[in-house]
């Protein structure tokens, strides 16, 4: 953000990347792997375009009315959403571990992101819940409806759906395009590497292995992740309370790996 990019910008910039370097590698090493159904296509660029690029501009959007630590809260109900959506639609069963590890990690979720919560637009509040609920959403209809799906070149249209419909809404000349790729086109790519390729391609294969309530708690570490790395990096302090929550987050994850729920089939 300091060298000018707005949300939108440095989203599709990422997203779109990351397509690209997918699509190079399964046209030199596995082009056949590109060759999926018409319907598989269509289904990886709604969800993109519909899901992930949605989810996170109602994100970006709820960052503009209340402090970042709401919208992380708000956010980060989505495991509760996707735990409710897999008992009604899947039939899961989610066994007193798995209420046992939803309490924990919303109750460690809290402890993560607690501080003053400020609102200036009351709007801000219902675009970081919709945030939640696109994310959920597109937890539950990936499990269902990818996963028989190679998860590298269901990736690729993903974030190709996700980086177009980002960009024809935030970018409004190819020259600026052009100005941000050439000018900071390493760290483009590096974000495009770790934060598009390897994130989304890891969860979707993930979701090929467990359940949609497995896979929402345990991206919960997340913020864990985050917190980490800015006392790291960034030279940021770390309370105790925000301690006591990433042990509590941590517990959850135990629980989670225990617990031995019907998948769906």
């Amino acid at each position: 953000f300091s060298v000018g990019f707005t949300p939108g910008e440095l989203l599709s910039s990422r997203y779109l990347i990351a397509a690209a370097l997918i699509g190079l590698g399964l046209l030199v090493f596995k082009p056949k792997a590109l060759k999926l159904s018409k319907k598989i296509i269509i289904t990886c660029f709604l969800l993109g375009s519909l899901g992930y690029a949605v989810f996170s501009s109602f994100y970006f959007f709820a960052l503009q009315g209340i402090s970042a630590s709401l919208t992380v809260l708000l956010l980060y109900t989505y495991p509760v959403i996707v735990t409710l959506g897999s008992k009604i639609f899947y039939h899961e069963t989610i066994g007193p571990l798995g209420w046992l590890a939803l309490f924990l990690t919303c109750l460690g979720l809290c402890g993560l992101v607690w501080g003053e919560f400020q609102v200036t637009n009351n709007l801000a509040l219902i675009y970081g819940f919709l945030s939640a609920l696109f994310y959920a959403a597109y937890i539950l209809i990936s499990r269902k409806a990818l996963k028989d799906v190679d998860p590298i070149p269901s990736s690729f249209f993903t974030q190709l759906g996700a980086g177009l419909a980002v960009y024809i809404v935030q970018f409004q000349s190819f020259d600026r395009t052009a100005f941000i790729i050439s000018e900071h086109f390493g760290m483009l790519l590096a974000m495009a590497i770790v934060c598009s390729l390897l994130a989304m391609t890891l969860f979707l294969a993930g979701l090929q292995k467990v359940t949609p309530s497995e896979a929402s708690i345990l991206s919960t570490t997340e913020p864990i992740s985050g917190i980490v790395i800015a006392v790291l990096l960034l030279d940021e302090s770390i309370t105790p309370l925000q301690m006591l929550g990433g042990f509590l987050v941590l517990v959850s994850m135990v629980l989670t790996a225990l617990r031995k729920p019907k998948l769906i089939t």
